[in-house]
C-alpha cells in the first residue's frame, strides 16, 4: 500500500483568510512552513498532492463566492487567487526536492475539470471549446506544464481589460524569474474529472460588465440524451477519454494519476447499479485512452470511498461506494453492490460488459474505438478508493 497524501483540500485556517488567504502573495511562506512540517511528520507517504482542485478555490471561492470563503470577486478575483496558488505550490515543490533530496516521493498539484466538447463543427465553436478548456483548465495547468498563462487567456483578460477603459489588466503577470521558477515543479500530474458540456460560442459582452464568463464567452449546454448522476453531473466516458488526450496534446503527455473520478446517488438504495456503469464505462474509456491514444496513465482514484460531506450538496449527494447513515450517531457503514463490482476488477483485472446504453458523442465527432477491458498488460495502472481525507486514501496495485 503506497499512501498518497493532500497538503491543500480547502480548509485555510481563518487567520490566513483574515490577511487575505488565496489572495495574498504572503500566504507563498506559511504554505511552505506548513508543508514541510507535514513532510516531515508522514515520511511514508508516496504521492505529496500540494494544492486540491485550484479552481474551486479560486473561481468559486474568490470569483462568484460560492465556496468558502464567499467572496464575489467576479472577473479579478479568481485570477490573483490563481497567481498564488501557482506560487505556492511551486515554492513547496523546490523546498520539498531541496530539503528532502532522499525522499522517494512524488510530488505534483491536482487539476480539476470538465470537458468542453464542441457544440457544432463551426470554426467558432471549435475555438469556443478550446478556450474553456483553457480558461477551466490551463489556467491551473499551464504555469506548471508549460510556463506562464496560456496566450488566450492573456489575450481575453488583456482585451475586456483595455476595451473597458481599465489601467491595466486584471490577470496579474507572471515576471520571467516567476515564469521560469513555476514551470516544471512536477513529478506527475494529478487529474479530476467527472462530467462535459457542450460548449459554443457566443457574442462579445458588454465590456461594463466585468467578469469571469465574460472573459471565457462561451455558452454551456448537455445533450438531453446523455445520463445524469443524482446531483445533475453528465455521465459521458467518451468525454473523459478526449479530455485526457487533449491533456497529453497540451501539455507533452505528462504521467497522470486521476485522483478523482465518480458519480453521486441519492442515498435510497444500496443497488448502485447505475455507479457500476459509471465505472464500467469510464475504466473501458480511461483505457481506450491509454492503448489508443497513448496516454500515460498510471493510477485511477474512485471517488468515494465512503458518503461524505459534499459541500454545497451537503449530505444529499452521495459519492460512496459505502453508504453512510448520517441519521445514526455511529455513522453506520454499509458497503454498496459497487463495492463487489470494484473488488471483482482488481481481482481479476477485467472490466465487465456495459449493461446500459453510454451516453452518445454528438455527431459531429468521431466514435470511441472498441474498449479494450483487460488490464493483463497494463499492471502498472492502480486503482485507489479516495475519501476526504486523503492522507488514509492507498494505491492498490491492480
Amino acid at each position: 500500500m503506497i499512501p498518497v497524501a493532500t497538503l491543500y483540500h480547502w480548509d485555510l485556517p481563518q487567520p490566513l483568510q483574515d490577511i487575505g488567504g488565496w489572495q495574498n502573495p504572503d500566504l507563498v511562506n506559511y504554505f511552505v512552513n506548513y508543508s514541510r512540517i507535514a513532510i516531515q511528520l508522514f515520511d511514508g507517504v508516496g504521492y505529496w498532492i500540494t494544492i486540491n482542485e485550484p479552481k474551486q478555490i479560486c473561481r468559486r471561492g474568490y470569483g462568484d463566492g460560492s465556496f468558502a470563503p464567499g467572496l464575489a470577486l467576479d472577473g479579478v478575483g479568481e485570477y490573483m487567487c490563481a497567481y498564488v496558488v501557482a506560487k505556492c505550490h511551486a515554492a513547496v515543490y523546490h523546498m520539498f526536492k531541496d530539503e528532502f533530496p532522499n525522499s522517494k516521493a512524488q510530488m505534483s498539484i491536482t487539476i480539476d475539470g470538465e470537458w468542453s466538447e464542441p457544440a457544432s463543427d463551426s470554426a467558432a465553436d471549435i475555438e469556443a471549446a478550446e478556450r474553456r478548456n483553457q480558461f477551466e483548465f490551463g489556467l491551473y495547468a499551464n504555469p506548471i506544464f508549460n510556463g506562464d498563462w496560456p496566450q488566450v487567456i492573456k489575450d481575453r483578460v488583456d482585451y475586456r481589460s483595455k476595451m473597458a477603459n481599465e489601467s491595466k489588466s486584471r490577470l496579474p503577470e507572471f515576471t520571467q524569474e516567476e515564469i521560469n521558477y513555476i514551470n516544471g515543479t512536477f513529478d506527475f500530474m494529478g487529474f479530476n474529472t467527472y462530467w462535459t458540456f457542450l460548449v459554443s460560442d457566443i457574442p462579445e459582452p458588454d465590456f461594463s460588465q466585468v467578469g469571469y464568463l465574460n472573459d471565457i464567452r462561451t455558452n454551456t449546454s448537455t445533450d438531453p440524451s446523455w445520463s445524469l448522476g443524482s446531483n445533475g453531473n453528465t455521465i459521458v466516458p467518451w468525454g473523459a477519454r478526449k479530455f485526457l488526450k487533449w491533456v497529453k496534446d497540451t501539455y507533452n503527455n505528462p504521467d497522470i494519476f486521476i485522483t478523482e473520478n465518480g458519480v453521486s446517488d441519492d442515498g435510497s438504495s444500496l443497488e448502485d447499479d447505475d455507479r457500476i456503469d459509471f465505472y464500467t464505462g469510464y475504466l473501458n474509456a480511461i483505457l481506450d485512452a491509454m492503448y489508443e491514444d497513448e496516454v500515460s496513465i498510471f493510477g485511477y482514484t474512485a471517488w468515494s470511498l465512503l458518503d461524505n460531506f459534499e459541500w454545497n450538496d451537503g449530505y444529499s449527494a452521495h459519492f460512496g461506494l459505502y453508504h453512510v447513515d448520517f441519521t445514526d450517531p455511529n455513522r453506520t457503514r454499509t458497503p454498496k453492490k459497487s463495492v463487489s463490482f470494484l473488488s471483482d476488477v482488481i481481482r481479476s483485472r477485467t472490466i465487465p460488459e456495459l449493461s446500459t446504453t453510454p451516453s452518445p458523442e454528438p455527431d459531429t465527432t468521431t466514435p470511441a474505438s472498441n474498449s479494450i477491458s483487460s488490464l493483463t498488460d497494463h499492471a502498472i495502472l492502480i486503482i485507489s478508493f479516495g475519501c476526504m481525507l486523503r492522507i488514509i486514501s492507498v494505491l492498490i496495485a491492480c
